[in-house]
């Protein structure tokens, strides 16, 4: 095995051991203002966007936020959280998937960062394109 896919321990890396938990949601209906500054009191740069009923819909990245012009706390009010994500395929991954699986999913869907669902459905992290970096150096 090569050393990238595998811990000093020996065991193979899943995306549970690099994903970020617990993560932090945004409701679609919320406010982006709301939504900022969640992100900016957190220091991180995603949220994973939920339905009223707690279903994931994708992912808000600061970048979504930061494409609004003018991004005055005003207009960031007025605006909700559901009008700006990028209309994407809403992909996730498994917490049993490999690291390389998740970069194929970000790659191809062109995202930075995926939910990590259990198969009932519960959203249990984020998996982010820094965190397959900080991977792949380690």
């Amino acid at each position: 095995m090569s050393t990238a896919h595998v811990f000093r321990n020996g065991h193979d890396v899943v995306v549970a051991d690099l994903m970020s938990r617990p993560v932090l949601t945004v409701e679609v209906g919320e406010s982006l203002w709301d939504a900022w500054q969640l992100l900016f009191v957190s220091g991180l740069r995603h949220l994973v966007v939920l339905t009223s009923d707690g279903t994931s819909l994708g992912v808000l990245s600061d970048r979504n936020i930061l494409a609004e012009v003018p991004a005055t706390a005003e207009h960031l009010s007025n605006r909700r959280v559901g009008d700006v994500m990028a209309v994407v395929p809403l992909v996730s991954v498994l917490p049993s998937d490999s690291p390389l699986a998740a970069a194929r999913i970000m790659v191809q869907n062109m995202v930075e960062a995926v939910p990590v669902i259990e198969p009932d459905g519960r959203l249990v992290g984020i998996v982010t394109e820094a965190d397959i970096v900080r991977w792949l150096v380690r």
